[in-house]
């Protein structure tokens, strides 16, 4: 699961680049506060590099700036246009940024759809954060260590999000839902 596009791949390779440079930091320091390799990083400094999101996350805490502050070009703005993140091996199966705001760090929207049989692997967010979801057509299950949960089309649910778990789609149809990450 990488970050689907040449051009957020060249937007992000030097953002973390001007980023880490502004406070310092040498690739090392920012890969040992990331908790990435350094090869890894200078992968993604040089555009050479596949980064899951989980990864560009932990280099966007370890700089002090929002997730969403890491991916887009220019300031945010209330009207923000949706922003392709992730994209699926299926057709149908992708994760879009929708909007983000501040919170006590960051809140983000994120809208989502899973083609039938697809999954999303996680990794768990920082301790406090947690997750709501919201899905509008289909139905989600959420793979938790010991759990399971089905969320049909039209409910909800809110759970902490510092745990392991996945997303996937055991139905014959797309689905499709929105996700609020609080920080």
């Amino acid at each position: 699961m990488k970050v689907p596009t040449d051009q957020l791949l060249n937007h992000v390779s030097l953002r973390v680049r001007a980023e880490r440079e502004h406070r310092g930091w040498t690739q090392q320091e920012l890969a040992r506060r990331a908790k990435v390799s350094r090869r890894m990083l200078a992968g993604i400094e040089a555009e050479a590099s596949n980064v899951s999101l989980a990864t560009l996350d932990r280099i966007a805490n370890a700089l002090g700036i929002a997730f969403a502050d890491l991916i887009r070009e220019g300031a945010a703005t209330p009207a923000e246009q949706p922003m392709l993140v992730w994209q699926g091996a299926s057709k149908g199966s992708q994760g879009l940024l929708l909007q983000s705001a501040a919170a006590t760090k960051s809140v983000e929207l994120w809208e989502w759809s899973l083609a039938p049989g697809q999954s999303y692997r996680t990794s768990p967010d920082r301790k406090g954060m947690k997750h709501i979801i919201y899905v509008a057509s289909g139905a989600l299950t959420i793979e938790f260590a010991r759990t399971r949960r089905r969320i049909a089309a039209r409910e909800s649910i809110e759970f902490a999000s510092d745990v392991n778990f996945n997303y996937v789609n055991r139905e014959r149809r797309t689905t499709r839902f929105s996700i609020v990450v609080i920080e």
